[in-house]
C-alpha cells in the first residue's frame, strides 16, 4: 500500500533560516518592555502620558518598610517635564500590608474647638486610623463618630479629624478610621507628619533609600 503521507525534507540552508526564526519568536516573546525616558525620542509622549494617570505613585521597599509616594507630573514652559513626590504611605510588611503606626507621645492631644483637651489620650496613629483611649470607662466614654474635634500635634497647626469606630481593642481603647470626603488636606498634612517621624525613627532606611 502507498504511503498517504509524504516525508518533508529541507536542506542546510532552509534548516538554518527556520531556527533563526524560532530564535526570533522566542526572544520577542520573553521580551521585557523598556522605557528609557532619559533620551529624546518618546520622551515627551511617554511622560504626557503618564501626568495624565489618576494614580501615579512610586514605591519603594526597605527591609519590612513599604513606603507608597503619590507621583504628580507638571508640563512647564517648552514642555519640559517635572516630578513631585508628595509625602509617602508608609506601611509595614508581613503576612500582610498593615500602615505604619506612631505611637504617641505626651505632646499629642485630642482637644475640641475651643483648644480645651478631652478626656480621651492617643495611644498610636497612622495615615489612616487612630486609637484613642481613656484612663476611666466608668465614667468617660469613647465616640461612635469622631466629629468637631482636633488632633494638636507637637509644633503645628491642630487638624480637624473625622471617622468612625473600627472596633474596641479593649476595655480601655478603641480603634478609629480616619478620613472622608474632603478632607484630603488634613489627610496630606497628617501623612507629611508621620513620614517625618518615621525618617527621625528611622534615619537607615531612609539615608539607604535616597542616597
Amino acid at each position: 500500500m502507498a504511503k498517504s503521507d509524504k516525508e518533508l525534507l529541507i536542506n542546510d540552508q532552509e534548516f538554518e533560516l527556520l531556527s533563526e526564526m524560532l530564535l526570533d519568536t522566542e526572544i520577542s516573546e520573553n521580551k521585557e518592555l523598556n522605557y528609557d525616558i532619559s533620551s529624546k525620542s518618546g520622551k515627551d509622549a511617554l511622560l504626557f502620558q503618564l501626568g495624565l494617570a489618576d494614580d501615579l505613585q512610586l514605591v519603594a521597599n526597605y527591609g519590612s518598610h513599604h513606603l507608597i509616594f503619590p507621583v504628580q507630573m507638571k508640563m512647564g514652559d517648552f514642555t519640559n517635564f517635572s516630578m513631585t513626590l508628595k509625602s509617602p504611605k508608609i506601611y509595614e510588611t508581613g503576612d500582610k500590608l498593615r500602615s505604619w503606626r506612631l505611637s504617641a507621645d505626651k505632646t499629642m492631644r485630642i482637644v475640641n474647638e475651643e483648644g480645651d483637651v478631652l478626656p480621651y489620650r492617643v495611644k498610636d496613629l497612622s495615615a489612616s486610623g487612630i486609637s484613642l483611649l481613656i484612663d476611666d470607662p466608668e465614667h468617660e466614654s469613647l465616640p461612635e463618630i469622631l466629629s468637631n474635634i482636633y488632633l494638636q500635634l507637637p509644633d503645628r497647626a491642630r487638624l480637624p479629624i473625622s471617622g468612625s469606630q473600627i472596633r474596641r481593642i479593649d476595655k480601655y481603647t478603641v480603634a478609629y478610621s480616619l478620613g472622608k470626603e474632603g478632607d484630603d488636606e488634613m489627610l496630606s498634612s497628617l501623612t507629611e507628619y508621620l513620614f517625618e517621624c518615621h525618617a527621625e525613627q528611622h534615619p537607615d532606611a531612609h539615608t539607604n533609600l535616597f542616597k
